[in-house]
This record gives C-alpha cells, sequence and structure tokens, in this order.
C-alpha cells in the first residue's frame, strides 16, 4: 500500500470523512443516502480524489436486528456492493468513475483494529510478518491508499471513537457540523484546506 507522503505528489487520493452516529445514519431516508453519497463523490472529486471512507464520529454501534435493517436499506442503493475486509462487510457505492465511497457504520476503531489483528491471527499469518503494511491493507480494505486527509464532523476538541489507525499519517480538518447539515460544499472546502496547507508548507506536514 502506498503511503499518504507518496500520494501527496500527486494530490489527494484517499479522503476519510468522520460524521454522525449509527443511530442517524439508520434515521437517514434512502433517497437522502443517494444524495450524500453523490455529495461525497462530488466534494472528493474535485481534487481527483479515487477513494473517500466514511465512518460515524462516534455513538453505539447496531445491534444485530438494526445492522439488518442498514444493511437492507444500503444494498437497495443503486450502485451500491459490499466487500468483505476481515473486519467485516463493508459497502462501496461508485457511480460512473467517479471516487469509490466505502462505508463502514462501524463505530468503535478499537474494536475493529483488534478484530482485524485476530482475523489475521486465525487466517494463519506469521506475527512476524505483520507489519504497518500488512495492518494497513487489511484496515482500509477495499481502498489502497492511506488517507490523506481526514474530515471530521464535529468539534475539534472530540476526536473521533471510529478511528484509530486512519489517523496515525492523515491530516485533519474539524468542521463543527451535524450530519444531517453536511452538503459537498463542505468536503471541498476542507479539501482546500488542506491544498493550502501543502502549498504553504511545500508539500511536507506541518
Amino acid at each position: 500500500m502506498t503511503s499518504s507522503g507518496d500520494s501527496q505528489q500527486n494530490g489527494l487520493d484517499h479522503v476519510v470523512v468522520s460524521a454522525g452516529t449509527p443511530a442517524e445514519w439508520l434515521e437517514m431516508p434512502q433517497d437522502d443516502w443517494m444524495s450524500r453519497l453523490k455529495a461525497l463523490a462530488k466534494g472528493a472529486g474535485v481534487e481527483g480524489a479515487h477513494w473517500v471512507t466514511l465512518l460515524p464520529h462516534h455513538g453505539a454501534e447496531f445491534t444485530p436486528a438494526e445492522y439488518e435493517r442498514y444493511a437492507q436499506m444500503m444494498s437497495a442503493l443503486p450502485f451500491m456492493s459490499t466487500v468483505d475486509a476481515v473486519h467485516g462487510t463493508r459497502f462501496v457505492w461508485q457511480m460512473g468513475d467517479g471516487p469509490r465511497i466505502i462505508v463502514d457504520p462501524r463505530s468503535d476503531g478499537h474494536r475493529r483494529f483488534a478484530e482485524t489483528v485476530e482475523a489475521l491471527r486465525v487466517k494463519g499469518v506469521d506475527p512476524d510478518s505483520v507489519d504497518d503494511v500488512l495492518l494497513s491493507d487489511a484496515i482500509l480494505f477495499p481502498a489502497v491508499q492511506e488517507p490523506d486527509l481526514v474530515v471530521v464532523m464535529g468539534p475539534a476538541n472530540q476526536i473521533p471513537e471510529s478511528m484509530v489507525w486512519e489517523l496515525a499519517y492523515s491530516e485533519l480538518v474539524f468542521i463543527d457540523l451535524s450530519w444531517w447539515e453536511f452538503d459537498a460544499s463542505h468536503l471541498e472546502l476542507a479539501i482546500d484546506d488542506f491544498n493550502r496547507r501543502h502549498r504553504r508548507f511545500g508539500g511536507l506536514d506541518s
């Protein structure tokens, strides 16, 4: 997997957006989900990003019954598919040749990390061969690029509960908005902020 630093030489490739709670995601009607996915694709596509990963900000994870309802709703959306990561099923949406939007309703990033490590052990992976690249490939799947940018929809003094690995090499931009307020323009503003930082510091982390 290519590092974030490598991708920044060629522009933005992978954006992670952390917003809302699983309960809010379940409450959102199917038509609004379609609009939200299009907004994510539009906002990230302005800079040519290939991947967007959408994670909750915080909140209780789905019960089995809630997950079944959510999965049925998401699976019925046009252009939606599913992939099996080692830590669970992820939804992947892509319209045309636009960015691929990975949707993962899991809100506990520590649990996702622990389950990834355990799944690799169960598969018989030699512990001595587990390195950053292997873990990154497994956690971020199906994305093939470390996140360049993490956009957090929430106050700057609250780190999202849904992320552990994703925060390691990424730049963070906080936008204090609710899940219901977000649209493409907010993602475009966050990406513009990211680009200004890199123009100012010559493409180096500040």
